[in-house]
């Protein structure tokens, strides 16, 4: 039975996750159809962003108070309506304020998620079960962008977010009749302010602005920079952009086994290094053959970053502080990685090249594995 609510988790964190990564592979085509700028276009994010942000932390706060399921399930409804509208979103405005109800629900699903699913499975099996329920998040990032460039073969790229929108409402009914809805103790509700007065809680946040812009934020702008800079037909720079990301997949359930054996504090260190030097890396390329190795190791290892952190996160805390610290901690990072990475790399590429945004990000993400030496040993 844990076993299958651990697919299930897995299920609806690979739909939610794809309702996000749908738009990237897609992000040449409404650059075009929408006439707008590189920066415009790395601006949805923003807006998707900051409905995420939103919603992590009021999940944070909301969850303890009506239940981990019920908030799973509301963000679900949320993103079935938000997604559907967008097959019909015809201007910049409205496809702005459609992604930003996009991150409103999303936003709600992995806070409780990762309470509920820590609560199922023993503490010495929470590397493991953390990295695999991950997983579904470098399915989605490999997956979404091949599946992309078979779909728009046959079908208007609109088409695609009635598809989604169908998948998370399936996704919907089957968590709210499959799954089990655990509660905290309400003498022992975890305080904002508590949290926010933890060093390792900042520790954590800093960590992961820089693993967001590095794996997600820059996710978000690949597609336009092998199209618009690097010559790459878009079905070519979507496949190629795919098939990098499937190792990821495998490095993230080897990562829960590393992580249960030798520690967070020196995986995490490991990750954050090897992603900053690749992400340099894949700006320095010069030869389309390096620049597709590159992009295969930086899509490899920064991945990893997100499950690894997760169980930090979760030994960390106690199960009534587990939310509000996951949500708090995601929701900062968030802003910055997923909200502002696409837009100042869209903006410098418009003055200059993505090749100096990547760069730059690349150096500061190598020179954040520093801070995780003020990082306990868990």
């Amino acid at each position: 039975m844990k076993i299958f609510l651990l697919l299930l988790f897995w299920s609806l964190w690979f739909v939610n996750f794809s309702t996000r990564t749908v738009i990237s592979p897609l992000l040449p085509i409404i650059e075009d159809e929408l006439a707008i700028s590189h920066a415009l276009a790395g601006g949805i994010f923003s807006f998707l962003s900051a409905g995420y942000t939103i919603t992590l932390l009021l999940s944070g706060l909301v969850s303890p108070r009506i239940g981990y399921k019920r908030t799973i399930l509301l963000g679900f409804a949320i993103l079935a309506t938000a997604v559907f509208c967008l097959k019909y979103a015809a201007t910049y405005t409205s496809v702005a304020l459609v992604s930003l109800f996009i991150g409103l629900g999303a936003g709600l699903y992995l806070p409780s998620a990762i309470t509920v699913v820590t609560a199922i499975f023993g503490r010495k099996n929470w590397g493991k079960v953390i990295s695999f329920h991950d997983t579904a998040a470098s399915f989605s990032i490999a997956a979404i962008p091949l599946l992309a460039a078979v779909a728009l073969r046959f079908f208007h790229w609109r088409d695609l977010f009635f598809i989604l929108s169908a998948a998370c409402l399936i996704a919907l009914v089957s968590f709210w009749v499959l799954s089990p809805d655990p509660h905290p103790k309400e003498e022992k509700r975890a305080r904002l302010s508590r949290i926010l007065g933890r060093r390792d809680f900042w520790v954590m946040a800093v960590l992961w602005i820089f693993a967001s812009s590095s794996c997600l934020g820059l996710y978000n702008v690949i597609p336009l920079f092998l199209v618009k800079e690097k010559g790459m037909y878009l079905e070519m720079a979507n496949t190629i952009f795919g098939f990098s990301r499937i190792g990821g997949l495998f490095v993230v359930v080897m990562a829960g086994f590393l992580v249960d054996r030798y520690g967070v504090k020196k995986i995490l260190f490991l990750v954050l290094l090897t992603t900053g030097l690749s992400t340099m890396g894949l700006a320095l390329a010069q030869s389309t053959r390096l620049l597709v190795a590159m992009l295969v190791v930086q899509a490899t290892v920064s991945g990893v970053f997100f499950p690894v952190a997760l169980v930090a996160i979760s030994k960390l805390t106690n199960f009534n502080e587990r939310s509000i610290f996951t949500g708090t901690t995601i929701a900062i990072g968030v802003v910055v990685g997923l909200g502002l990475t696409p837009f100042i790399l869209g903006a410098v590429a418009d003055v200059w090249n993505f090749q100096i945004g990547i760069l730059v990000l690349g150096l500061l993400t190598t020179l954040s594995c520093v801070v995780t030496r003020d990082l306990q040993e868990i």
